[in-house]
């Protein structure tokens, strides 16, 4: 006897504006500390001077996001009950210990980092005055504290691509392409705030080639996974293929984010210089933009294509 799973799918979503901003900011702060870890965790020292700026423009992106997740909620006082409630079976319960702990281990990173490279941080006296303390007696030292800061962010990051994809009935999210796609993409545009912070202070030519180059290469890595979102979606099924229609009609989806965010910015970085630092801000704004873009266009295409088959 065939089977077939058939899901009812509800036109009016809960689902607006917050939710693809949430989605950014986090992808934001994730990929600034991503830059940071390169001198913490790999020990690469032409990101030394990087290392710390990196990390506090990842604290700053992060702020926005605790505020639209409690906005987004209908219920926001009730938050509580999804600490206390743990399902170890539930992407939401995972996702929600990701967004506390993520933050607090990183503000405990960047007051390590600053200790270790003579930075005081007034704002964060207390902490750094703790870490201070803590440094010697605990065994954890800074690169362990990276190693594991980076962790969180990643996962915390990866969480809402699993969220997503967990959704029944929206076949342009239930793809296992999601993660790997909204990671990259998380990557290029911290990166890409990094540069513009860095662009803003003393930078050296050497080092805004290398992140440079970080950019161009998870750009091309971008390309690579929108192509392949593009065959799976068409190739798998008729709601596949109308989700791709849907995707391919979206302004912000084609111009916004694959020309403007991906291909522009890609011409404009073709041989990065101090020289034409207003092409690097403008090119590095545009990847941002297109960043955003993006997550709007597979939150509300998503939506619009289910909604094709109620």
């Amino acid at each position: 006897m065939n089977t077939q799973d058939v899901y009812v799918v509800v036109n009016a979503s809960p689902w607006n504006y917050l939710v693809p901003l949430y989605i950014f900011f986090k992808g934001l702060s994730v990929g600034a500390l991503c830059i940071s870890a390169l001198y913490t965790v790999f020990q690469s020292e032409r990101f030394k001077s990087l290392a710390f700026p990196a990390a506090l423009t990842s604290l700053l992106a992060f702020i926005p996001v605790p505020i639209l997740l409690l906005a987004d909620l209908h219920q926001p006082l009730r938050f509580w009950h999804l600490l206390v409630n743990f399902n170890p079976t539930s992407v939401i319960s995972w996702g929600t210990w990701l967004i506390i702990l993520y933050p607090l281990c990183l503000l405990w990173y960047i007051a390590r980092l600053g200790l270790s490279q003579g930075i005081s941080i007034p704002i964060l006296k207390g902490v750094q005055e703790s870490a201070s303390t803590s440094q010697s007696s605990s065994g954890l030292g800074l690169r362990g504290l990276s190693i594991l800061t980076l962790s969180l962010a990643l996962l915390a990051d990866l969480y809402t691509a699993f969220l997503l994809g967990v959704v029944k009935g929206k076949v342009l999210w239930n793809s296992a392409l999601l993660p790997g796609y909204f990671l990259t993409s998380a990557i290029v545009t911290g990166a890409a705030l990094v540069l513009i912070v860095y662009l803003n202070k003393k930078p050296e030519e050497k080092t805004v080639r290398t992140l440079v180059r970080i950019i161009q290469g998870a750009l091309a890595l971008e390309i690579f996974f929108a192509i392949s979102q593009w065959i799976t979606l068409g190739a798998t099924s008729l709601q596949g293929q109308k989700a791709l229609e849907l995707l391919w009609k979206d302004p912000m989806y084609l111009i916004g984010d694959i020309f403007l965010g991906i291909l522009v910015p890609l011409v404009l970085l073709n041989k990065p210089s101090l020289n034409k630092k207003p092409v690097l801000m403008i090119s590095a704004l545009l990847v941002i933009l297109g960043g955003l873009l993006l997550r709007f266009s597979i939150v509300g295409v998503g939506i619009q294509a289910a909604a094709l088959w109620n």
